[in-house]
């Protein structure tokens, strides 16, 4: 997709209000395609680093912990045909995704490309069962958020289309396998306002978001080269090397302002996830550049231009999947060990903020998810059921996933306080896969159901006359807000190895019994 040299104001303007949006909605870990921005107010952290692994690092600007990969266009109207489509065959991939061969070249050179998918790496493993009640449970808190948003989200405190957040939720929903019509109908608003989101509609082209419709498409069972007459594959294969070699960058190059190109490492993982997903190969130096942004701890650094390399959980998360579909199994490992290694006792992460957060831990889940790590994929997913909201929530909140142990509270005690309620929505989105056992590597529509459960709570009375919560399948029970990261509910959760548990209970009743008897023995208790 080749774009005119020159940028319109409407650029700036969008970088003006994704400042504002990030001043509304502060710290929350989310791959939301928006640009770094320095405010003074509570904004995300600024991370700096430098690569220590392969080749040169880069310079760029600071990337914030929600995980943003470019800035989102935020102007009006309808998607803007840039490309015409080329011709393309299509056959399945073994990751049963639609794969497309284009005629036009899905990467510069046929001797650069490596293969792409779970078959090229001995860690990336399949977790056995499907998901779960409290994913299905999330995933009607998304369905009505967006059926409520016209099919699709909006940046907090704004009527300007949220494109990151609206394809997490189309990626929850596909995961947990459930709400195929309002998944349908918000890839159908993602296709409508395309350009809304990839900056075409700004003459530009931003390089996450451009990858992340691309996976999108990908999941959802479209031609990723033919979106309303555009060809994703063939629009990130244009940005790829525009700014420096393997580098998915922001188009165009010289677009008028002092910052051109807001590319961060999370976008450069997504490009390789959707184009080696599309495709089945991914280019070796876009491969190259993703490696040189590991750290010596294992971790990757959010921002490749950036000076020294601290690493990122969120960053991480994402890099960790990408090198798995790649076979990069040593740099895998190392990026896995990291965020095994600061997940917390409550199964949490932290992003750069210091937050134990819903979004940081919902990505890292999905990382673990994509090697089989069932341990840690089942502790991430027992801090998210912990910030699930229950049966004590008013009802439009319950199955939402709220941002952190404080966010959860301020709901509990005010549904209408709008600031918590926006990060709720943007981690349920990232939960939903997580709590279904999902990842980026795998997740699909394939079998999706086309309703939503809808679970309900209500209230029994016992044959003793008093009044009880009756716990409903697929609904949380109560929980405890005080304790979010220690309780993991009432639900069962996919990965969960529950026979030790069960081993435990039975030795405690054995106990408990031998104890009754032993009393009633010796103190005459009445029968």
């Amino acid at each position: 997709m080749r774009l005119s040299s020159t940028r319109p104001l409407s650029r700036g303007f969008a970088v003006a209000l994704a400042a504002a949006a990030l001043a509304l909605s502060p710290a929350v870990a989310h791959a939301d395609d928006t640009p770094t921005v320095t405010t003074t107010s509570p904004a995300p952290t600024v991370t700096t680093s430098t690569s220590s692994s392969s080749t040169s690092t880069s310079s760029a600007t600071s990337t914030s912990s929600s995980g943003s990969t470019s800035a989102p266009a935020t102007t009006d109207g309808s998607t803007t045909s840039t490309t015409s489509p080329s011709s393309a065959t299509t056959t399945t991939s073994a990751t049963g995704s639609a794969t497309s061969t284009t005629s036009a070249s899905a990467a510069k050179s046929a001797e650069s490309l490596v293969p792409f998918g779970r078959a090229t790496s001995r860690l990336a493993k399949a977790l056995p069962g499907g998901s779960s009640a409290q994913a299905d449970y999330a995933a009607g808190f998304v369905a009505r958020t967006l059926a409520a948003g016209d099919d699709h989200y909006n940046y907090p405190g704004s009527t300007y289309f949220d494109g990151g957040n609206t394809i997490d939720a189309i990626l929850g929903l596909d995961g947990a396998g459930v709400g195929r019509d309002q998944a349908d109908a918000a890839y159908a608003y993602l296709v409508a306002h395309l350009g809304d989101y990839d900056g075409a509609n700004a003459a530009s082209q931003y390089a996450g978001p451009t990858a992340k419709a691309l996976l999108a498409v990908v999941v959802h069972g479209g031609d990723p080269t033919d979106v309303n007459g555009v060809n994703l594959v063939q629009a990130l294969d244009d940005a790829l090397g525009a700014v420096e070699p393997g580098r998915y960058s922001d188009l165009p190059v010289d677009c008028g302002f002092a910052q051109c190109d807001y590319s961060n490492t999370t976008g450069q993982s997504l490009a390789l996830i959707a184009v080696g997903r599309a495709t089945g190969e991914i280019p070796e130096d876009a491969l190259q550049f993703l490696l040189a942004q590991q750290c010596p701890d294992g971790g990757f650094r959010g921002d490749p231009s950036a000076d020294g390399c601290t690493s990122d959980a969120d960053a991480t998360a994402f890099a960790a999947q990408a090198v798995l579909g790649a076979g990069e199994d040593d740099a895998a490992g190392a990026a896995l060990d990291f965020l095994a290694g600061h997940q917390q006792a409550n199964g949490g992460l932290v992003n750069q903020d210091g937050q134990v957060n819903a979004n940081t831990t919902a990505v890292a889940g999905q990382a673990f998810a994509a090697a089989g790590m069932t341990d840690e994929l089942t502790a991430a997913q027992g801090f998210l059921a912990s910030l699930q909201m229950d049966c004590t929530f008013a009802a439009g909140l319950r199955g939402g996933v709220a941002f952190t142990a404080a966010d959860y509270s301020a709901l509990k005690a005010d549904p209408g306080n709008a600031d918590a309620l926006g990060r709720a929505e943007r981690a349920t989105t990232q939960s939903t896969l997580a709590l279904a056992g999902g990842s980026l590597l795998d997740v699909t529509k394939d079998g999706a159901t086309a309703a939503t459960p809808a679970p309900s709570c209500s209230t029994a009375t016992s044959t003793s006359s008093t009044s009880s919560t009756t716990t409903h399948a697929g609904a949380p029970g109560t929980r405890t807000p005080a304790a979010p990261a220690t309780d993991p509910g009432s639900l069962a959760f996919t990965g969960a190895q529950v026979w030790p548990l069960a081993l435990i209970a039975l030795a405690l009743i054995l106990v408990g019994a031998l104890a009754l008897v032993s009393t009633r023995r010796r103190g005459g208790a009445h029968a």
